[in-house]
């Protein structure tokens, strides 16, 4: 690296990750509009950014997020020759873990309160992953040691070969029905928005057990709910919920439900454990990006702007 490249981080960085960034001039939360102009790389949380900043950051080459998810970035405001990178690896073993803590959960009936359920078996079953990025193909990647059959739905697949059957997006239709198990590890864009809706769990076996652990925008909310009341004998569990007045909402009438079950979008960070880790694999991204030219999870912006 040639040069002394000046970044701007949305947040501060533990000293493992300004380590990763020595050599590089780092300006933490606050910087002149004279300094943001100079700085080629924004790391930030996507949440904790706006336009007027973007515009402010003229010499801008990349974005990298410290989050899985990109869609609060404001990409509107983001030029188009500006590359943008998510932290999906990062998150990788602590949300598939989970994945498969919820849907043991709710397969042995243990979201279930003061009443007796009929647990599930998995083992030998065909679980189907939409979404199959590192977290998705973690998940199938898990399932094997249940002996699991193992469908894929994706545009793209992080590990084809812990799939048994692999396939496009626009076969989901054809392939729902035939799961046990449903786990959505989708990226919230416009092509997912909605993807999940009444009719395409309508066509799902009697028990299927359904998973969240992408983002709540990509399965209906009302279909969901009209299909829940409707199939007492489907169960669906997430970790993650719809936007309600700009904020993520953890209440609604789905709870009552009991064939529901939730977590508080808790499944990236595991008990006991800081972000550091994450904030030292961004900083790995962009060091990385400025010394070879490239990096890992490359976002589309089309797909969201």
């Amino acid at each position: 690296m040639a040069e002394r490249v000046a970044v701007f981080v949305s947040d501060e960085l533990p000293k493992q990750a300004r380590d990763v960034l020595s050599g590089f001039e780092i300006f933490e939360k606050k910087a002149s509009d004279a300094d943001l102009a100079r700085c080629r790389a924004l790391v930030c949380w996507p949440h904790g950014i706006n336009g007027e900043l973007v515009r402010k950051m003229t010499g801008l080459t990349m974005i990298q997020t410290m989050s899985a998810g990109v869609d609060k970035l404001p990409f509107a405001d983001i030029p188009k020759d500006v590359q943008v990178f998510s932290n999906a690896g990062a998150f990788t073993e602590a949300v598939a873990e989970h994945a498969w803590g919820l849907l043991l959960g709710v397969a042995k009936g243990a979201h279930v309160r003061n009443a007796r359920t009929v647990p599930r078996k998995l083992r030998r079953k065909t679980l189907l992953v939409v979404g199959a990025g590192a977290i998705g193909s973690e998940v199938a990647r898990l399932s094997k040691s249940v002996a699991m059959k193992t469908m894929g739905v994706s545009r793209s697949f992080k590990s084809p070969e812990v799939f048994d059957e692999r396939y496009p997006v626009s076969r989901l239709a054809d392939v729902f029905p035939r799961a046990d198990a449903v786990v959505m590890a989708l990226p919230l864009t416009k092509a997912t928005a909605g993807l999940v809706g009444y009719d395409l769990l309508s066509k799902a076996k009697d028990a299927v057990i359904v998973v969240n652990v992408g983002r709540a925008e990509s399965i209906s909310e009302d279909g969901l709910m009209r299909w829940l009341k409707e199939r007492p004998e489907s169960r669906f569990a997430t970790d993650v919920f719809w936007m309600k007045d700009g904020r993520e909402s953890y209440s609604g009438p789905a709870w009552e439900l009991p064939n529901f079950a939730g977590t508080l979008h808790i499944s990236a960070v595991p008990l006991g454990e800081d972000l550091s880790g994450t904030k030292v694999a961004a900083a790995w991204n962009v060091r990385r990006f400025f010394e070879t030219g490239d990096a890992v999870n490359r976002v589309d912006s089309g797909e969201y702007a």
